[in-house]
């Protein structure tokens, strides 16, 4: 079962995921998108209902022989293109109604923690591949039964609902992204690993629907015309030339070389339209042209109260906080003291110590780097916002065992703190414990890293990463299938490209670094929190990036290496060594990575290291009149 932290607090989506509260400009043309998209759509459409119905009646009559299910396959994969070919207004339009149809093929907690079943296509290819299983055929019949009742709802969502040209083409890059994150990793064909063959189909569908734009571009901007026309071509060739092969399918390069080119050339051909880009808040930026840009995401979306950017004097003030020891009732521990700016912000150990030094913390530190750059703030995603982990921290008796109402009145006493609180907050009386949370988390929120060699090579410096990494980069997408549950660009478990949602998992991480009979780590993670049996030992997928100074790893800090990492998932998590869990959601099958391919998987995660500008430490903290305060070293012990 994988689980995932759906981030809606504010973010105002009903069937169109515009991830935004802000009030919006009145909408563009409708001309073309409702004269020639819209018509496109409901033939494509009509395509992928017909599909679904040879699929229903192949089902129901095929007899149970190789020729037969061969016929079943090819059925479910022709459906499956007809699908791809709508996904961008699917999945723009009728989110919900996509994840029915396309969704992972695991149980999901929904509200009231209710288990809910999967539906659609990754269900039914689970009976359909590798080999067919004719002994659930009522239950396949049941999935396309789904599917088509779902087609249905479509009349409502799309069909009579008003099309616009700036959406649309927001619609097609966000595609270009999903292509990028989800379609050529195999996320969503994990078992057939169809995959290449349905970002082909993709791609023709964008084709189809910007073929209306064409003319219009061509008499405003004639080169831009022909170069989208080359891009398309090339793009859907070169899925076409490669599709043969998931594993060997070099994902970089037609990332770097055909992807990202094509989504700034429609980003480009939509301001020389005159189509004004769509002005919403949400976390890939509708003002970026790849999903690389330096700042493509928007981490303020993942706040309590949405603000168009951070305060630099609260982020400063936060700074000074963050290397704060009196936040600890013992005026010795610091956020600092565990989050070590020179082991990118963790702290080493396998499990942090307590704030008396003699015991240990339940899990290990993780990095705050890009720590804002998700829909939850902890292993057992108990707190939503960076906010929430701040008071956390600050409360719990293992950790600083203070009160943020008591570390205000002592921070007032300092006149320069009461100058920095007035000149970030305003007001006479701005120490105050909301604005202790507030000013850390500005803090980091600012530590963002999107500077990595990995970062600039998909940028278009191809001097950034020699052929080991790039191997790498390609097995880490492919083959090892690190990042069906470590998406690209984050690397950590906030699913692309809405970024609306952070998921977790169900690995079987070992109490102790075994390769045989091992036993599962005593820490159930969710289940603590809501007490659901299929969230035993489950945690949130954290970030790869600076994955190297980080060490050790995993929630527990067991694994000491990224060679033991790399083991561990190379023999298919828990179960490989031992550990037999109902509920792992990692594949327990192995990998097959051999020794050459784990260092090159290595190599690249090593090309995600980026602590540039974030490192530095307060010269000094703000004075007191009491000598004893005005003593403290920032950081101070651990």
């Amino acid at each position: 079962m994988r689980y995932a932290v759906k981030f809606v607090a504010i973010l105002c989506i009903f069937f169109v995921p515009f991830i935004g509260c802000k009030q919006q400009a009145p909408e563009t043309s409708q001309e073309l998108a409702e004269l020639a998209v819209k018509p496109l759509f409901i033939k494509n459409l009509s395509e992928f209902e017909r599909s679904l119905a040879v699929l229903d009646s192949l089902i129901a009559q095929a007899k149970e022989d190789s020729s037969h299910a061969k016929a079943l396959q090819e059925a479910f994969k022709h459906a499956r293109l007809a699908y791809k070919r709508m996904e961008f207004l699917l999945e723009y339009y009728a989110p919900s109604t996509s994840e029915a149809m396309n969704g992972p093929a695991l149980e999901e907690v929904g509200e009231e923690y209710k288990i809910e079943q999967p539906t659609g296509f990754q269900v039914l290819e689970e009976f359909l591949f590798p080999e067919v299983d004719f002994s659930s055929r009522e239950a396949m019949l049941a999935q396309v039964k789904i599917m088509r009742s779902l087609c249905k709802r479509l009349d409502g969502l799309i069909i009579k609902k008003p099309l616009t040209d700036n959406r649309i083409l927001d619609a097609m890059r966000l595609e270009i992204a999903r292509v990028i994150t989800l379609g050529i990793t195999g996320f969503d064909s994990p078992v057939a690993l169809y995959s290449i063959h349905e970002a082909k189909a993709a791609l023709e569908g964008l084709a189809e629907a910007f073929a209306p734009y064409t003319k219009a571009l061509e008499e405003k901007n004639p080169a831009y015309a022909r170069q989208l026309d080359t891009l398309f071509s090339k793009a859907i060739a070169y899925l076409a030339t490669y599709a043969h092969s998931f594993d060997s399918f070099n994902r970089l390069e037609f990332i770097v070389d055909f992807a990202n080119p094509l989504s700034r050339a429609l980003f480009d051909a939509q301001l020389a339209l005159g189509i004004p880009i769509l002005q919403t808040e949400r976390v890939f930026r509708t003002t970026a042209k790849t999903l690389f840009d330096h700042d493509a995401l928007n981490p303020l979306v993942y706040t309590p109260n949405y603000q168009d950017s951070l305060n630099p004097k609260q982020v400063e003030l936060g700074h000074l906080l963050f290397f704060e020891p009196l936040l600890s009732i013992n005026g010795k521990r610091s956020c600092a003291s565990c989050h070590q700016p020179e082991k990118a912000f963790t702290d080493g150990l396998p499990r942090a110590l307590t704030l008396t030094g003699n015991d240990k913390i339940l899990r290990n530190t993780p990095t705050v780097i890009n720590s804002a750059y998700q829909a939850s703030s902890s292993y057992d995603q108990k707190t939503v916002y960076l906010e929430d982990r701040v008071r956390f921290v600050v409360h719990s008796p293992d950790e600083m065992n203070h009160s943020l109402d008591s570390v205000a009145k002592i921070l007032a006493q300092s006149e320069d703190y009461r100058m920095r609180f007035k000149e970030a907050f305003g007001g006479e009386s701005a120490v105050t414990a909301e604005h202790i949370v507030s000013a850390i988390s500005s803090y980091m929120r600012s530590l963002s890293s999107f500077n990595s060699r990995f970062d600039e090579y998909m940028r278009g410096d191809k001097t950034k990463m020699n052929a080991q990494e790039q191997r790498g980069f390609n097995l880490f997408a492919g083959k090892a299938k690190c990042a069906t549950c470590h998406f690209i660009p984050l690397f950590n478990g906030t699913v692309p490209p809405t970024f609306q949602e952070t998921e977790a998992e169900v690995i079987g991480v070992p109490k102790e670094a075994k390769w045989k009979q091992a036993e599962i780590d005593p820490d159930i993670g969710k289940m603590a929190i809501n007490g659901i049996e299929l969230n035993k030992y489950m945690f949130k997928t954290p970030t790869l990036r600076n994955i190297e100074l980080t060490a050790p790893y995993m929630h527990n800090g067991v694994y000491k290496t990224l060679d033991e990492v790399m083991r561990f998932y190379n023999m298919g998590g828990g179960k490989g060594i031992g550990i037999d869990l109902a509920n792992q959601t990692l594949p327990p099958d192995t990998l097959g990575l051999t020794q050459a391919e784990i260092q090159d998987i290595i190599a690249f995660m090593k090309t995600l290291t980026d602590t540039t500008g974030l490192t530095q430490r307060p010269r000094s903290l703000p004075k007191f009149s009491n000598d004893v305060l005005s003593s403290r070293m920032a950081a101070s012990k651990y």
